[in-house]
């Protein structure tokens, strides 16, 4: 298929989402041109001599392990976490980081599934306050999501509590 055909086909099943009225097809459609920027960006600007392998992008500051970071995470399927979310990073594997996801936490609200959520303490600029950590939703992120217009936040939880409740609960 063209790219024409291609962009014809997504513009019919965005009607159709759009329709159902159950989907944000405009967050979706927002989500979409932002990573095609990023791509963009890095195949047009980043690589040097077609070489994609050897080309990296930096970063002028990057979290720490035991942080909280703000990555835009892209769009998955409905059950999966998507956007912008704050992350909390478990390791920095250089170019890339493992981070599982966070929520806010509502005053009513208790963890859904206490084997793969849980709620660590933070300290943002002003004060402390909670998130809840989706076990589920780890993965592996290009640092190139990061986004650098939030600042990183200091996890309160001790990062022994967190590690054993991630190997607990991924690896027993």
């Amino acid at each position: 298929m063209s790219i024409r055909n291609n962009l014809m086909e997504m513009n019919k099943s965005l009607k159709n989402l759009e329709e159902s009225g159950m989907y944000d097809v405009e967050k979706y459609s927002y989500a979409l041109l932002h990573q095609t920027n990023q791509l963009e960006y890095f195949y047009c600007h980043l690589v040097k001599d077609g070489d994609c392998n050897q080309t990296y992008y930096h970063v002028h500051k990057r979290p720490h392990i035991h942080q909280l970071a703000y990555f835009n995470i892209g769009r998955g399927f409905p059950k999966e976490l998507m956007d912008g979310h704050w992350c909390y990073v478990l390791k920095d594997m250089g170019y890339k980081m493992l981070v599982i996801p966070c929520t806010s936490i509502k005053e009513d609200s208790t963890a859904a599934n206490p084997l793969f959520e849980m709620d660590i303490k933070i300290k943002n600029d002003t004060y402390i306050t909670k998130c809840r950590i989706q076990l589920s939703d780890i993965r592996s992120i290009d640092i190139q999501r990061l986004d650098l217009r939030k600042p990183f936040y200091n996890v309160l939880t001790p990062k022994s509590e967190i590690m054993e409740f991630v190997h607990k609960n991924l690896f027993e």
